[in-house]
């Protein structure tokens, strides 16, 4: 009998080995697929498309470029609104401006676009020129629909830890590829994460370029839902607390959570009375907008997005990654519940 057990314990162990085998195969299978397809792009921290790997490096070097920014006088470079100043400049007009970054992306921009039309909005799109080369029909969509388009990069690098050589090429090539398609240079540059230096201030003039953050970020590239992106702005907006201001929201254009948490938020806005504006209808003078609330720097800081399984479009890797809930039978859980002898209370408590 203690043979049997043995034999049985043996035999659950292997069947167990073979399906985490059998997931890392069609995990693996999955990719190539999406590899080959050109639809699977591996990049930083707030990469695009289907797949995140992490940029680990973080911004050990940025510590103190913050503070030097707002310091220093770049009489060469513009006018710079530290985050008091934009803070001011946008709650005094009480004016939202909707941006967007990372895309586009064929099957969450048009639906984005979609929106805004229908609420005749316009936003700032801050496209990557991977993505602006692989869909260009969306780019020029998203500008005869009247939106401004500013760089954001051509592979999201963070392009105050790059060589001059490889930054000037981030941001000529993207700004290049956005004329060739749309007819018009951009006009404004969003450093991917936010960082900033010296040198990202020169060659963004240089391309003559200002540049322009952020004030309101509700992560919603860390978040995935609609209830809690609406949320967050709504709280840094001031609206939950009855003391509403203006702000620059930060969104991404890539996440089917986005869309759908998008037209109740503009709702919210418009019940609230804002005037939901473009940044060059700001009566403001022209220069470049500093972040009131991002980025921060912090020392050692690890900033990766992990791998959404709804982005491949794969409904077999959506159903063996995707957590499933709690009352529903997954192959794995009836496999560990069988091998601890509960197999059968597992299946009442778990009836469909």
């Amino acid at each position: 009998m203690l043979h049997i057990c043995y034999v049985d314990t043996t035999v659950m162990k292997n069947k167990l080995f073979a399906v985490q085998i059998f997931v890392c195969l069609v995990f693996t299978l999955a990719t190539a697929m999406q590899l080959r397809a050109g639809n699977l792009l591996t990049m930083d921290t707030e990469a695009v498309g289907e797949f995140y790997e992490a940029d680990r490096s973080a911004l050990d070097k940025l510590l103190d470029s913050e503070e030097e920014l707002i310091n220093d006088n770049f009489s060469d470079a513009g006018t710079y609104y530290n985050r008091p100043q934009l803070v001011k400049l946008l709650a005094s007009t009480r004016k939202v401006i909707l941006t967007f970054d990372d895309g586009p992306h064929p099957r969450t921009t048009p639906k984005v676009l979609e929106i805004l039309r229908r609420h005749r909005i316009r936003a700032v799109f801050f496209v990557l020129g991977l993505q602006a080369a692989r869909y260009p029909e969306l780019v020029k969509q998203i500008h005869d629909d009247g939106h401004l388009i500013g760089n954001h990069s051509y592979s999201h690098k963070n392009l105050a830890q790059i060589s001059d050589e490889a930054l000037h090429a981030e941001l000529s090539r993207t700004s290049r590829l956005i004329e060739s398609i749309t007819g018009k240079k951009p006009e404004y540059l969003r450093p991917p994460y936010g960082a900033m230096n010296r040198k990202v201030v020169a060659a963004a003039k240089a391309e003559g370029m200002k540049i322009l953050l952020w004030t309101i970020d509700p992560k919603d590239w860390l978040q995935k839902n609609e209830a809690s992106i609406l949320q967050q702005t709504e709280r840094q907006l001031g609206m939950s607390s009855g003391n509403p201001r203006g702000g620059a929201v930060l969104l991404h254009d890539i996440y089917p959570s986005t869309v759908r948490a998008l037209e109740p938020l503009i709702e919210r806005l418009e019940t609230f009375e804002y005037n939901i504006a473009c940044i060059d209808n700001l009566d403001a003078r022209s220069g470049n907008f500093w972040a009131s609330a991002q980025p921060k720097l912090l020392r050692n800081a690890s900033f990766y997005r992990r791998f959404d399984p709804e982005l491949s479009g794969h409904k077999l890797l959506i159903s063996i990654l995707k957590p499933q809930p709690k009352n529903q039978r997954t192959a794995m859980a009836m496999l560990k519940a069988q091998k601890s002898g509960n197999l059968f209370a597992y299946l009442v408590k778990n009836p469909s």
